[in-house]
């Protein structure tokens, strides 16, 4: 974003604070259809694209006084819509299928290159932190989450009690989850969620 844009931005984004509804409404022209076809691209569906867009914006007008002039309130209202997208996804608890077409298409959202996800980066990302448990927690967890086979199933096949099998797949949730927080990826960490929770 040139100087310039940046600029007109930041001077919108102060009077959204103050709680100027023209500024409210030029930023909503500016950003809603965007992030209608962002969020359209993972959701598939136009009506509730809409409704997290709107949502979204709902949020933006309630926590106006919150708003920082001086960060990037692109940055800011997007993270706050792909928030709202995982969120959807989890309340909804998708079946599998569902998750593989999502996941299929998860570059279809947009063309510019500051918002397209890296799906391959994202893969051998997965695989990196998954690599980085031991070698019987590694393969329990993908026993588990990979296969989809039960505790009880991945103590039988492993000759292990189920206790172990549990306390291993808990100690490599926590690991994982620790790796995400480091790595602090939106993307990641909504993958993560979506299939290997």
């Amino acid at each position: 974003m040139n100087s310039n844009l940046r600029n007109i931005e930041s001077e919108l984004v102060k009077k959204l604070k103050e709680g100027d509804q023209q500024a409210f409404a030029e930023l909503f022209e500016r950003f809603s259809n965007r992030l209608y076809h962002f969020a359209l691209g993972y959701l598939g569906s136009g009506p509730i694209a809409e409704e997290i867009v709107q949502d979204v914006f709902l949020k933006i007008w309630e926590k106006r006084a919150d708003l920082k002039p001086e960060q990037s309130f692109k940055s800011y209202i997007f993270t706050i819509t792909f928030n709202s997208i995982r969120k959807f996804f989890i309340r909804k608890d998708l079946e599998e299928s569902y998750k593989q077409q999502f996941a299929a298409e998860f570059m279809v959202h947009t063309s510019r290159d500051e918002e397209r996800i890296d799906y391959e980066w994202m893969l051998k990302e997965v695989d990196r932190i998954i690599n980085k448990l031991p070698e019987r927690r590694r393969e329990i967890f993908i026993l588990s989450r990979k296969e989809e086979l039960s505790i009880n199933e991945i103590a039988e096949k492993l000759d292990l009690a189920p206790k172990t099998v549990k306390n291993q797949l808990t100690e490599a949730s926590k690991f994982i989850k620790e790796e995400l927080k480091d790595n602090n990826n939106l993307e990641l960490i909504l993958y993560f969620s979506l299939f290997y929770k």
